[in-house]
This record gives C-alpha cells, sequence and structure tokens, in this order.
C-alpha cells in the first residue's frame, strides 16, 4: 500500500465521516510555506476552512491569503506577490470509515480519477493540494517585483531599476546605417 506524501494542511476526517451527511467541522489555518513548482512559493498563509460531510465523502469551502515568491518578468529579481484563493471542492472517500471496504470497488467505479480530490485510505484529507493548484491558477501572468518596475535594457541588459542604461541613446537602425554615416560626416570647409 503506498502512503501519498501529504502537505502540513492535512486533516484527519475520520470522525467526520462517521456522522450524518450535512455535518460540519470549521477551521481555521496559517502555514509559513507550501511549495507551488520549482522557483515558486506561497508564503505567510492564513485562511479558514468548512468541512461538510456528503454522501460521497467531504465539500470542503475554503478561502486563504498568501504571498507567492516568484521571479519579476521585467527585470528578473525575485518578487512578493499577493494572491488570494477560493475554492469549492468534493473530497471522495476512497475507504469506508467503519468497514475499511473500499469504495470504489463497491460502485464499480476506477480506483483513482485523476481529476478528484480524494480522502486517502487512512481518511486524510489534504486541502494543501487544492490550494496548490488554485493558488498557481490566481498568479498573474506577468508578475512584476513592484508596479513601474522599468525592467531591463534591451540593449546593454542593465536592470533599470538600480542604474542608468550603458548604450546609445538612439539605437541605430543597421539598415540605415549609410544614411548615418554620411550625416555623422563632417563637412568640407
Amino acid at each position: 500500500m503506498a502512503t501519498l506524501k501529504h502537505s502540513p494542511l492535512t486533516y484527519n476526517v475520520s470522525q467526520l465521516l462517521r456522522e450524518e451527511p450535512g455535518s460540519r467541522r470549521e477551521y481555521a489555518f496559517t502555514e509559513s510555506t507550501l511549495h507551488l513548482h520549482e522557483g515558486e512559493e506561497l508564503r505567510d498563509i492564513a485562511g479558514a476552512a468548512r468541512f461538510t460531510r456528503t454522501e460521497l465523502g467531504v465539500f470542503v469551502d475554503a478561502t486563504a491569503s498568501g504571498n507567492v515568491s516568484t521571479t519579476c518578468m521585467r527585470c528578473l529579481q525575485p518578487a512578493l506577490v499577493a494572491v488570494e484563493v477560493t475554492f469549492v471542492e468534493q473530497y471522495r472517500a476512497t475507504v469506508d470509515v467503519t468497514t475499511g471496504a473500499s469504495i470504489a470497488a463497491d460502485r464499480g467505479e476506477a480506483d483513482e480519477d485523476d481529476d478528484a480530490f480524494i480522502i486517502d485510505e487512512r481518511h486524510f484529507l489534504d486541502i494543501g493540494s487544492a490550494l496548490r493548484e488554485y493558488a498557481i491558477l490566481e498568479m498573474p501572468m506577468r508578475p512584476l517585483c513592484k508596479p513601474d518596475c522599468l525592467g531591463l535594457c534591451a540593449g546593454c541588459g542593465v536592470d533599470l531599476n538600480q542604474e542608468s542604461c550603458r548604450c546609445s541613446e538612439t539605437p541605430v537602425d543597421d539598415r540605415f546605417a549609410a544614411l548615418q554615416a554620411l550625416l555623422d560626416r563632417k563637412p568640407q570647409q
């Protein structure tokens, strides 16, 4: 039996699964970091979640906020982007809490549905995986370190937020180089 690696935002819902549909639990949570993907983390996470027992498992309604550490798309310096996440998901139970029998086998369903959030065989529900997915969706397409970031110079590559450009002020188009040479030539006296 393979054990899944859980995020720090994992809850044991075995007692809730023993109760009638409609039963609820509410949780407030904080977490320092949650890995999103390569080079990006959700930091300073604060949120709340409501778990509601359903016939299939547990319905989760959650909100969270935090800051994503990423890279500025203009100057390539580290950037911290605030994100607000709200999600509602149905977590499907995979094992009956009273008998230990596989629920998917009883219903004639496949063991794993790639798109479904599941409650594992030990009755743990991981909202970290959903929070990770929704935080990635909330990220801006072009994150910036600050709204007025000047970025990098296209000519010399210097960070324009920290120093002035080193290349000429007027770029010369190679197609007009011969004409520019005529203008630059001093008139003969």
